[in-house]
């Protein structure tokens, strides 16, 4: 089995940024302009979207003999770390795009954790817990070979 010392991957959510960093500068302008009792709402409104534009802008992945790993945004944070001793399973998926797709960041009932920005190939990990992890990348059998798992 081919190994690689360290599979590393990032994508960046361009749609995300574009879409993101407008409404951001326009809750600013609000909050500037309309100083009163609605100030605590557009406040809010304008930290909850500059954090949801940050979170999902940036994803890096990096898989090797210990494990794998994901870093959200531009500072790393948040970060999911799986030991490779605490995989299960692993397999490739394809992410499907569309209306409906499974992008996204978050958790859904049946499918756990999902760290994925783009459409396309990813990675499905199940732990030895039984708790799953979906991440996109864009070589997931490199990431696989990384860690010492034959896809």
């Amino acid at each position: 089995m081919p190994t690689a010392a360290v599979y590393t991957c990032r994508a960046t959510n361009w749609v995300m940024l574009v879409i993101g960093i407008p409404i951001v500068v326009l809750w600013t302008i609000i909050s500037v302009k309309d100083p009163g009792l609605n100030n605590i709402l557009v406040t809010a409104v304008w930290l909850i979207s500059l954090l949801i534009t940050a979170v999902t802008s940036t994803q890096r992945v990096t898989a090797g003999p210990v494990g794998l790993a994901v870093s959200l945004g531009p500072f790393g944070f948040p970060r999911v770390t799986i030991a490779r001793a605490d995989i299960a399973h692993a397999e490739i998926i394809d992410l499907p795009s569309g209306p409906w797709s499974s992008a996204g960041v978050g958790w859904r009932p049946r499918r756990g954790w999902m760290l994925a920005l783009n459409t396309g190939p990813g990675l499905r990990i199940r732990t030895n817990s039984g708790r799953r992890v979906t991440v996109s990348m864009r070589d997931p059998a490199a990431a696989l070979w990384a860690m010492g798992i034959a896809p």
